[in-house]
């Protein structure tokens, strides 16, 4: 197995892009934490993968508070006694027109989308060195690298997980590799609002026909290349920016 002796942490773990990456992980051998604000899903994200035979523990936490993130360390560390493996996928989505985002709003999603990424890596990376090294994946968005309207506050902390995924991987190799996945649009909880409103008014072809692969993307679309960037195989490869998008971006 790929994974195979290895601890992993991922964030945003009780749905979505974490779940499935989680799931993913833990079938090729890793021992996985899953984070995150409510502890429902967390569990049934902990049930699906010892319903497999493999490990996983969950964690009520929230990114944004360092006593959270400092209680996903500890309890990664007495647990299983090292951590390889990061995945920095919580998050938030904020559509409002530039000039009505109130200063409260922003800071919210520089909390949540950007500071989040900075304050968790800064606190897991200490343990991961003490375990010899490991690989961090950060999840950002197309939003990071390309623009639109009416998300500015977004695009820019995405695009500020980007440089951040950048910068630390010039700092911490060669021990630890750092890279950064950018998605598109991934059928999540997050992202459903938005389509159940395209169904309900027929403009989902429409958004489909946008992709070269004339489809929107789901989690079991990202989490392969989630796996790949946690294991060996990935070991020559820090710095990476990888859009995930069905080739969206080619025509932007």
């Amino acid at each position: 197995m790929r994974l195979e002796g290895k601890v992993a942490i991922i964030t945003g773990g009780g749905t979505g892009i974490g779940r499935q990456a989680a799931i993913d992980m833990a079938k090729e051998g890793a021992k996985v934490l899953v984070a995150g604000r409510r502890l429902e899903p967390l569990n049934e994200t902990v049930e699906i993968i010892r319903s497999h035979g493999e490990e996983a523990i969950a964690c009520s936490a929230d990114v944004t508070k360092i006593a959270d993130i400092e209680k996903m360390r500890d309890m990664v560390k007495n647990e299983w006694g090292r951590l390889d493996i990061l995945v920095n996928n919580a998050g938030s989505a904020m559509i409002k027109p530039f000039l009505e985002i109130t200063p409260e709003e922003l800071d919210y999603t520089y909390q949540v989308d950007l500071k989040s990424v900075f304050m968790v890596t800064q606190i897991m990376v200490p343990l991961m060195l003490e375990s010899g090294g490991g690989s961090i994946i950060n999840i950002s968005s197309i939003l990071g690298v390309l623009g639109t309207k009416n998300q500015s506050a977004y695009c820019a902390m995405k695009g500020g997980v980007v440089q951040l995924t950048r910068a630390l991987a010039a700092e911490l190799g060669p021990k630890i590799r750092v890279n950064c996945l950018c998605p598109s649009h991934i059928a999540t909880p997050m992202l459903q609002p938005m389509l159940d409103h395209l169904e309900a008014t027929g403009k989902m072809d429409k958004l489909n026909k946008l992709f070269p692969m004339k489809r929107i993307g789901y989690p079991e679309d990202m989490s392969p290349s989630i796996v790949f960037f946690a294991s060996d195989e990935s070991k020559w490869i820090t710095g990476n920016i990888f859009m995930i998008d069905g080739g969206l971006s080619c025509y932007c």
